[in-house]
């Protein structure tokens, strides 16, 4: 009797980034410096570390699947996707800030930032910022944020991104005065857009 082979997605070449300073370098705030939060800029030795990272952030996912696939079939399929994002965020958003976050010297997240000069001014594109689940919920987010729009501000930026109704970071942002670009439309993911809003809405850091 024939069964169904696993599922599967298609292989890539997987060519890494070259290393490259970080254009714009956020300015650590006090609270960073004395809780020892730091950026540095991404490598191509980080990559076991951000697959690691992305994994995280699609293993709940992947436990909501349960038995449909299998142990091997998931750990590819988040593999996969991993490179066919890796290669996306490197052919559309060249020239970009690749930063690793860390605390106390130790890779805890990642921060990519896109700055571009328009016809309305200088803007950025936040278009990833992970952490790593266990070090969630301890005020590295707003700190980074704090600083990221303390910068935005100086330069005169809007800072835009994306991110999925159901993230908590969605609280996080409006915290911080982003804004929904299209508000009352009903969707999976959101726009939003910070001008000029707050930039410390009450930092915290435990452990």
């Amino acid at each position: 009797m024939k069964t169904d082979e696993p599922f599967r997605l298609p292989g890539v070449d997987f060519p890494q980034r070259a290393p490259s300073p970080l254009r714009f370098p956020l300015q650590p705030t006090p609270e960073m410096t004395s809780h020892g939060i730091s950026l540095r800029m991404e490598t191509p030795g980080d990559i076991p570390f951000i697959r690691s990272l992305y994994a995280g952030s699609r293993a709940a996912e992947m436990i909501a699947l349960g038995n449909m696939w299998d142990r091997d079939t998931k750990q590819d399929f988040v593999e996969k996707q991993f490179s066919y994002q890796y290669i996306h965020h490197t052919s559309h958003y060249p020239g970009a800030d690749y930063a690793i976050i860390l605390r106390q010297g130790r890779p805890v997240g990642r921060i990519y930032l896109y700055w571009s000069q328009g016809h309305a001014g200088p803007s950025c594109r936040l278009f990833d910022f992970l952490i790593l689940p266990d070090c969630r919920d301890m005020g590295i987010g707003s700190m980074i944020l704090a600083a990221l729009l303390r910068l935005a501000r100086s330069m005169r930026a809007s800072i835009t991104l994306n991110v999925d109704t159901t993230n908590p970071a969605r609280r996080l942002y409006s915290r911080f005065g982003f804004v929904e670009e299209a508000p009352g439309f009903r969707q999976a993911t959101l726009a939003m857009r910070w001008q000029d809003g707050p930039i410390s809405p009450g930092l915290r850091l435990t452990g």
